[in-house]
């Protein structure tokens, strides 16, 4: 009987060390540090125009014995308050993966709202309202996500989340907030056969509006196609944002842009972005327009980055409300 214990019991450690390092994995932190220097309007300078962005994320990965992978990803807000987003993905082989995302903003239509060329920030960088872009519509926190295998270039990412909301909801929690159910759908496909192009697009609904109180679905769509030939790179996105609700305002935005490697270190661009602005009937609306110009300066892990954005009507105003921002952008990877 003595032995038999002994056996079970050997049996048994080795099935707990078996179950351990099909769980083990690696934590590693990374970061990056941002310093910027920022001239706004009159109006709109009231503090001190030095920054700094303090960027910390944590990455763990694992295998598991049949071969997946288990991978998350924990960043830090800017304040170093708490976290900025959190991700968790299961790495299917064939299957594709499945992910639990709480804002990392790196799916769906948001990983393509605006994809046209840029040497560093985009035309509605810095500005108090910008471009009305894809990915706006379905918030990412708390949403389900499965990436499908790549295909020949294309790569397929479908979105859904119970109950769209804002808030990052602890395991065990429930989040009170009143939103629907949405869902998105998008594709990005690189042919190989046609070497610097790039087409893809996608779409997305939200049930009653953001508050579920009838206000109509809500639907978004964008579609995009850049072309790389050299140096030169050029660009055109379209997005539409429309609501069922009465009184609502639907947008359509279009973007063009076009970026240019001088050299292996050092690129310059120019983007020009619009959003018509279409209400109930009888509103006046204007259409906002959004011009940046932007380069960079790469040096190994550090870059010099400056951008130089304006816009017109912005938010769509009758009235000319105009804005602008310059930044120059010290950054350096670690």
């Amino acid at each position: 009987m003595d032995n038999l214990k002994k056996i079970g019991l050997s049996a048994l450690a080795g099935s707990l060390a078996s179950l351990s390092a099909a769980q083990a994995g690696e934590m590693s932190v990374s970061g990056s540090a941002e310093l910027s220097y920022v001239a706004r309007d009159a109006g709109e300078m009231t503090g001190n125009p030095i920054g700094m962005n303090k960027n910390i994320s944590f990455k763990g990965s694992g295998e598991l014995d049949n071969g997946w992978t288990v991978s998350v990803l924990h960043a830090m807000n800017d304040t170093m308050s708490g976290n900025s987003s959190s991700s968790v993905t299961i790495g299917m082989g064939a299957l594709g993966s499945l992910s639990v995302d709480s804002g990392t903003g790196g799916y769906g239509l948001t990983a393509i709202d605006n994809v046209v060329p840029i040497a560093f920030e985009e035309a509605d960088a810095g500005l108090s309202t910008g471009i009305v872009d894809a990915g706006s519509v379905v918030s990412h926190t708390n949403s389900l996500w499965w990436k499908a295998p790549e295909i020949e270039g294309a790569k397929f990412t479908l979105g859904y989340t119970p109950r769209n909301s804002s808030t990052m909801t602890a395991d065990g929690g429930t989040d009170t907030a009143a939103g629907q159910r949405g869902w998105e759908a998008s594709v990005d496909f690189s042919p190989a056969m046609v070497p610097g192009l790039r087409v893809g697009g996608g779409l997305g609904e939200l049930e009653n509006g953001s508050n579920g109180l009838n206000n109509g679905d809500r639907d978004e769509q964008t579609w995009f196609v850049t072309y790389a030939f050299g140096p030169l790179s050029v660009g055109y996105q379209r997005t539409d944002d429309d609501s069922d609700g009465a009184g609502s305002t639907d947008y359509e935005s279009d973007v063009y842009g076009a970026s240019f490697n001088v050299n292996d270190v050092f690129s310059v661009s120019y983007q020009y972005g619009e959003t018509a602005y279409k209400s109930a009937a009888g509103t006046a609306h204007a259409t906002a327009e959004f011009t940046g110009i932007s380069a960079a300066y790469n040096i190994g892990p550090m870059a010099i980055k400056f951008t130089d954005n304006s816009g017109r009507n912005i938010n769509g105003s009758t009235t000319t409300v105009d804005d602008d921002n310059k930044e120059l952008n010290l950054s350096m990877s670690f």
